[in-house]
Formats: C-alpha cells, structure tokens, sequence
C-alpha cells in the first residue's frame, strides 16, 4: 500500500497545484468574499479544491483498485457535506454560533443552513456507518465518530491555518493508532492537497469555508470507522466528546491564547 500511499499524494499534490489558482480566481471574480477574524474580506469557499482534488484522486485510486468499494461511500459523502458547507458558507446566518445554538434552533422550528449541515451531517454518517459496520454496536460508535470528527474541523476554523494544524495532529495520530493501513491513502492524499493550499490559508490569502472543513472533517472520520478496531474508535469517540462539551461551554480561541505551547504552535507560519 505503500506506493498507493505515494501515487495519491502525487496526483492530488499536482491537481492542487493545477486547480488552486483556477478556484481562486473564479471565486474573486465572482465576488465570493467573506469578513475573516480581523474584519479583512478574503476569498471564501477555497476548500471546493479539497473536493474536486479527492473526488478525481480517489476515483482514479478506486479504478486501479477495484475492490475497496468502502472509498466510493466516502466520495459521495465528501460531495455531500462539500455541498451543504458551501451553501453555508454563502447563505449561512452569522448570528448562530456553536452546534448547540444550531439544534436548539431546529427544535424550535427556525431552520438555519447549521441546522441543515448539522442534520445531513448526521444522517450520512449513520448511512456510511451502517454500510460499513457488521453489528449495532459498530454502527452507533462510528456513527458518532463521524459525526463529531466532522464538527471537530469546523470547530478549530476560526483563525488562519488552525483547522488544517488541528487536522494534521488527529491524522497523525490515527495514522499511528489506526493499524489498519488499507486506506491510508485517504489521509495521504488530503497531504498532497495541503502542501499547495495550506499556505494561502496561514497567510489568510484565502479561506477554505465550511465547504473545506467538513470535507477535511469527515474525512478523519470515515478513516478512523475504516481503520480503527473498536477500542481505538472508542477511545477517539471519549476524546471528541469532551472537545465538544469544552467548546460549547468555552471559547478555545482564549484556551489557546492563555497556553504558551498552543499559542506557539497556533502562530507557527503566520
């Protein structure tokens, strides 16, 4: 797997190369501007690279394959949260924050484009994990590992490069942990689209939106359903959990700021 590895890294390192400026360029001419942290109005929505870069990557892998139908179930689920990230990230309610204001939201019959997001978000991965899960048990735990690991992205996007960092240490870490190495692929492709993008997003060149985090997101997600045994998943699930509760109670910008070490790493190539 090793040269599979490799082989997608190439391949979606040079269409990120390729497709970067084109999806740039078409995004500021058509005006698709959005406020950052400062209040500077930058390019949104550049995450659609992660899309169409993995969708033509893993397809030409699933070609050569044949047999890991697994990888078309993840496609379809990175054009489906792709989609409903950008209808986010250009009709989205600013005034809502945080995944519990989103649901709350939704009870109450006030539908927001988080409350969609939130909601499709879920349904897919309950269908991927039943899909791919042999039992119930396997089926809720996946089910809430895709899921969380979606939002966990979406989470961390709040300052340039913070999301794609956070999604760079959990990868590496299931990289390690997952000893399942049959779709390492995913991740390694995600690596070659990164190397091009990554620097538009520290230098806050561009923003890659809800459309890129979901992507990257789910992305975690159905590897570690894919790879992980249960104990691992479980383990990972506990994690996500507590990072959902601390965000929801407390701001991680400020958790980050108060913390020499996170503060380091959070302004590394700014």
């Amino acid at each position: 797997m090793v040269f599979v590895n490799i082989f997608a890294f190439i391949i979606a390192l040079i269409l990120s190369f390729a497709g970067s400026p084109v999806i740039l360029k078409v995004l500021i001419k058509g005006n698709t501007f959005s406020p950052n942290y400062k209040g500077e109005k930058i390019p949104i929505c550049m995450g659609l690279i992660f899309v169409f870069a993995q969708v033509i990557t893993l397809s030409i892998i699933y070609i050569l394959l044949k047999d890991d139908i697994e990888i078309l179930y993840y496609l379809i689920s990175v054009v489906f949260m792709g989609l409903v990230g950008l209808l986010d990230d250009l009709i989205g309610e600013k005034n809502i924050k945080g995944l519990k204001g989103h649901i709350v939201s939704f009870v109450k019959g006030d539908f927001t484009t988080g409350g969609i997001k939130a909601g499709i978000g879920f349904i897919i991965s309950l269908f991927i994990s039943i899909l791919i899960s042999d039992n119930i048990l396997n089926t809720m735990v996946n089910t809430f590992v895709i899921a969380l690991f979606t939002n966990y992205s979406n989470i961390f996007d709040l300052r340039p490069g913070r999301s794609i960092k956070a999604f760079i240490i959990a990868s590496i870490a299931l990289l390690i942990t997952c000893r399942a190495d049959n779709y390492q692929y995913i991740i390694y492709s995600f690596y070659g689209i990164l190397l091009v993008y990554f620097p538009k997003d520290l230098k806050a060149k561009a923003m890659m939106g809800d459309v890129g985090s979901n992507v990257l997101g789910i992305t975690l997600g159905i590897y570690c359903a894919l790879s992980g045994s249960l104990t691992v998943r479980v383990i990972y699930l506990l994690i996500l959990l507590i990072i959902h509760i601390i965000a929801e109670r407390y701001s991680f910008t400020k958790i980050i700021d108060n913390n020499r070490l996170l503060k380091f790493i959070d302004n590394l190539g700014r």
